[in-house]
């Protein structure tokens, strides 16, 4: 009877212990930044580092929303290159991602974009985790045939997902 009681108390415990949320990852968004860095090496081309009033004017993000912030995108617009990664104060993640998928739904649907950038601005990253948001629109881009033979767009589609993807698992590592 003893080892049934013993059993149930640590089936209790056990239990009890397995519903315990898990604590809240703390990350460096600069270390995000160089990993991201990092994994793209030269296919990195952001060449404008955004402040915090590009954050607000521009994201329609607030800066009581926001623990940290980096941001970088291109100085042209005939590039399309566009980084930016939020760490959200506590409480505000969904405004700060309700922001940014405002911001994605304006360069795909608004803004200027010359044509071979469409088809990245189209299929661009925005991903979360906890407190953290990123956006994600670097990478190589896709080199059409010099041979004169013919292109296909699925290829180019799926070519630039592949980039981008290589930044979400860079991202989502952080999190594991």
């Amino acid at each position: 009877m003893k080892k049934l009681i013993t059993l149930l108390v640590l089936l209790v415990l056990m239990v009890g212990c397995a519903n315990q949320p898990t604590p809240p990852v703390n990350v460096d968004i600069e270390d995000i930044v160089s990993a991201i860095k990092d994994e793209y090496k030269d296919d990195y081309a952001p060449s404008m580092e955004y402040d915090e009033d590009y954050m607000v004017e521009r994201l329609g993000i607030e800066k009581a929303w926001v623990e940290a912030f980096f941001g970088e995108g291109p100085m042209f617009s005939m590039s399309s290159d566009e980084f930016i990664i939020i760490k959200a104060s506590a409480g505000n993640v969904d405004k700060v991602l309700a922001a940014m998928q405002e911001y994605q739904r304006y360069l795909k649907e608004e803004s200027f974009q010359y044509p071979m950038n469409m088809p990245r601005v189209q299929n661009a990253e925005l991903v979360s985790n906890g407190d953290y948001v990123a956006f994600i629109l670097v990478g190589a881009f896709f080199e059409y045939p010099s041979d004169g033979s013919e292109w296909n767009e699925q290829d180019e589609i799926d070519f630039i997902k592949a980039q981008f993807k290589r930044g979400v698992d860079v991202f989502n590592s952080f999190f594991e």
